[in-house]
């Protein structure tokens, strides 16, 4: 029996340019020489169900509250999980867990979703020992990432299918609250 796929939105943290051009080029290449989909890169901060207006209100709000986010990436990883295949892996982040604990009071919604940040390289199922080699080899960004934007996408779950991304919809899109050169909040 087909499992029920259900609609959620998930909010994203988007990254700085020119990491976004670097990390994008990378997804791209990876999803190219692993017969994969491409994607745009981000961070999931959150997902679950709601609904367009909530989450723009919701999205709105938490990019008032907060400024850009760093974070700092720890290893490369790899799992059987269809959207954690491969992917980078960041050190705890009080700002992204502050992001995900307003997002969660803001639903209507219970959500079974846990915050492990990280940034996904490719959705596929790949054999173990491609996975290892691509993590031996594979040259990162050096860190600390820093993410200025905050999306939300409307997403089919559970995420098992490369046409599932395809049909991703963009429901909102804000920039985090600027700040002084100096990291003050204005």
């Amino acid at each position: 029996m087909e499992s029920l796929i259900a609609l959620e939105h998930s909010f994203w943290l988007v990254p700085v340019e020119p990491l976004k051009s670097r990390l994008r080029a990378l997804i791209s290449s990876l999803a190219q020489s692993c017969d994969a989909v491409d994607f745009e890169p981000h961070v999931t901060l959150w997902c679950g169900a709601s609904n367009d207006e909530s989450s723009k209100r919701t999205a709105l709000a938490l990019a008032d509250r907060f400024s850009a986010a760093e974070l700092a990436p720890t290893t490369i990883g790899h799992t059987d999980e269809y959207t954690k295949s491969l992917f980078v892996q960041f050190a705890p982040s009080p700002v992204a867990e502050a992001m995900f604990e307003a997002i969660g009071r803001s639903s209507a919604a219970p959500s079974a979703y846990r915050l492990q940040p990280h940034l996904s390289l490719v959705y596929k199922g790949l054999p173990l020992e491609t996975k290892r080699s691509i993590c031996e080899t594979l040259e990162l960004p050096q860190g600390p990432y820093r993410f200025d934007r905050l999306r939300v996408i409307e997403t089919e779950i559970p995420l098992m299918r490369s046409a599932q991304i395809r049909k991703w919809r963009e429901v909102f899109d804000c920039a985090l609250r600027a700040e002084f050169a100096d990291g003050r909040p204005k």
